[in-house]
């Protein structure tokens, strides 16, 4: 039993990168090899100590001055600040321009959505005091149409664009 563990103990010596003599005892072997793990741990823990005051030193210089703050966060605090303006509800009158269903139109469709956040998709009646987000009413707002209108200079019909919705506010 006592060979398996001497072969054991140089095998591990081995892998561990130990040198020995060919005539070790078992007890002489695995004294070295604790040895080893013990001077491995002692490193590694005056290591981890000397990272942990570097970085306790660099938060204490970041801590000291007011208003730093990481690229990331002042993205995040930019990304709130517009989904919270957004958010915020106005009370307005929604009126179609487009004559061509305006007899027959009494709702329109809205989506207010970025890469950052999304306020969903409304429908909306027109023609009467609603209260809606103001993301969505940007939408509406930048809404356009083709208009065709009789060029006078060449006769023929050109083509321009104009809002499809008229949004008066109500409060």
């Amino acid at each position: 039993m006592s060979e398996l563990n001497i072969e054991e103990l140089k095998q591990e010596a081995k892998d561990l990168g130990i040198t020995f003599s060919g005539q070790i005892g078992a007890e002489k072997l695995k004294e070295k090899i604790e040895n080893f793990y013990e001077a491995r741990e002692q490193a590694a823990a005056k290591e981890l100590a000397g990272l942990t005051e570097k970085v306790e030193k660099e938060s204490k210089d970041v801590k000291g001055v007011k208003g730093v703050k990481s690229k990331e966060q002042a993205l995040m605090d930019k990304r709130f600040k517009r989904e919270a303006a957004a958010k915020k509800t106005r009370v307005v009158m929604i009126t179609d321009n487009d004559q061509r269903v305006n007899n027959h139109t009494t709702t329109c469709t809205v989506t207010c959505a970025s890469e950052y956040f999304s306020l969903g998709t409304r429908v909306l009646p027109l023609n009467e005091k609603i209260e809606v987000a103001q993301g969505h009413i940007k939408v509406l707002q930048s809404v356009e149409i083709p208009l065709h209108v009789r060029d006078p200079k060449t006769g023929l019909s050109a083509t321009r664009m104009r809002k499809r919705y008229s949004i008066s506010f109500e409060d």
